[in-house]
């Protein structure tokens, strides 16, 4: 028997978002034939508990993954090759890199054709929690660079799984009417994630075992919270197409012929998300090096900086995506937030004085608030299919992750530069593309 969808969910087309919402293992109801034309966008508000359950189960995956990328793994293979640290961490960070940029597209891809009774979704989200955590514990005890390289392959192939599950759920369930709000929401979990992450680290450190781990509980915790709310959207084993090679290498494009806007925010994203890395990547070690900190106490100033990026980023996040909403504007906000960050990293990378390095970030932490709300939202309005929401995500997931395997192969060649370990050199760099990349944005025609 059918039922209404609830307030906040919508039920549209070839999939239900109404299985039961306090077991994440039920069984759904049987669809109707009226369910078989293409999905429809989601038109009903979702409610207030639907997004603090969202919040909370991206807060937990970012918990759990952003300490180790910003300062726990940098961290471990300091502690194993001190001498060769930034090449060997563009080793393991190139590698875990190559295995996400594969990963979600195929799980991308994969999650839209699943006809699981549980929801389209769910599955990935589950076995991605359960995989994910497990491969921490790997990391954690990882004794040399080859063990390194591994298991954070691990790590980033099984949170890309459950990404896989989690990035579909925005289009799935948002109406367009609140895609600026929620992302907004959305947005700031990696901030927070990272003021939490930082904390734990400094609060476990010098025992890495403990602060690789420890987010770990969260990531399970506040996922299973998720599962047991989440309405999730449906497909029926029939609307299945047949299994084809060469459309599921498609996972991994789309046409930006067919999608010319998508493409552009594609590339934009890119060349963004490049500059903001090599910053992100290597600022442990450029405090390390530039202001003498050492391993014992460079957990503070990062601990320190990363409330600096929250106390500047959420409250923008929150009230220029609200804005953007109510103006129905995308673009310049894109534009100005993105020129405003990477001007903001010329000024790090040239600081004089931790002092000066810390109004840098405060300056780039209001502005990437903006980017962050604003950019998700103008991606959601140019997705090209409401069929293939997954792959689609997926492929702009490429957008996020092929900077991590491009900002450890390029980083050597600016690190170099005056005889090597020039950070300055690689942060003005990646400053230079990320302006380039915000001017990109400004050529997509649908959304003004």
């Amino acid at each position: 028997m059918d039922h209404p969808p609830e307030k906040g969910h919508t039920a549209v087309d070839e999939y239900r978002t109404d299985a039961a919402p306090l077991d994440p293992m039920a069984a759904t109801a049987s669809v109707t034939a009226e369910e078989s034309v293409p999905p429809a966008a989601p038109e009903r508000l979702v409610t207030a508990g639907f997004q603090t359950s969202l919040f909370f189960a991206f807060l937990g995956t970012w918990t759990a993954l952003l300490p180790a990328t910003g300062i726990t793994l940098a961290l471990k293979v300091n502690q194993i090759d001190p001498s060769g640290k930034a090449t060997s961490l563009s080793l393991v960070l190139g590698v875990g890199a190559f295995v996400a940029l594969v990963a979600q597209n195929i799980f991308g891809a994969l999650s839209d054709r699943t006809s699981s009774r549980f929801g389209m979704r769910r599955p990935w989200i589950l076995g991605g929690m359960v995989t994910g955590a497990a491969s921490l514990l790997g990391l954690a005890f990882a004794s040399n660079i080859p063990m390194l390289v591994g298991t954070w392959a691990l790590t980033q192939l099984t949170f890309n799984i459950l990404l896989a599950g989690l990035n579909p759920v925005i289009p799935d369930q948002v109406p367009r009417r609140q895609l600026g709000r929620v992302s907004g929401l959305i947005g700031i979990t990696q901030v927070i994630a990272g003021v939490a992450g930082a904390f734990l680290a400094q609060a476990f450190l010098p025992d890495l075992t403990a602060a690789i781990l420890i987010p770990g509980v969260a990531l399970l915790v506040l996922v299973t919270v998720f599962l047991f709310v989440l309405k999730d959207r449906r497909l029926r084993r029939e609307d299945v197409a047949p299994f084809d090679l060469l459309l599921f290498l498609k996972a991994f494009w789309t046409s930006p012929r067919k999608a010319p806007d998508f493409a552009l925010a594609w590339v934009s994203r890119l060349l963004v998300t490049f500059g903001n890395m090599t910053l992100a990547n290597y600022q442990l070690y450029f405090l390390l090096d530039r202001f003498g900190f050492t391993q014992a106490n460079v957990g503070q100033a990062v601990l320190l900086l990363t409330l600096i990026g929250a106390a500047t980023t959420i409250p923008t996040s929150i009230l220029l995506g609200r804005l953007s909403d109510r103006l129905g504007r995308r673009k310049m906000f894109v534009l100005l937030s993105a020129i405003i960050v990477a001007v903001a990293h010329i000024v790090a990378a040239m600081a004089p004085s931790f002092a000066v390095f810390v109004i840098a970030a405060v300056v780039a932490g209001l502005a990437l608030g903006a980017y962050l709300a604003v950019d998700q939202a103008l991606i959601a309005e140019v997705l090209p299919s409401r069929g293939d929401v997954a792959k689609d995500m997926g492929v702009l997931h490429l957008a996020n992750v092929l900077p991590q395997t491009l900002v450890p192969v390029t980083a050597p060649l600016f690190l170099m530069i005056g005889g090597g370990d020039n950070y300055a050199a690689l942060f003005i760099g990646g400053a230079i593309v990320a302006i380039i990349g915000a001017i990109v944005n400004q050529f997509i025609r649908s959304v003004r």
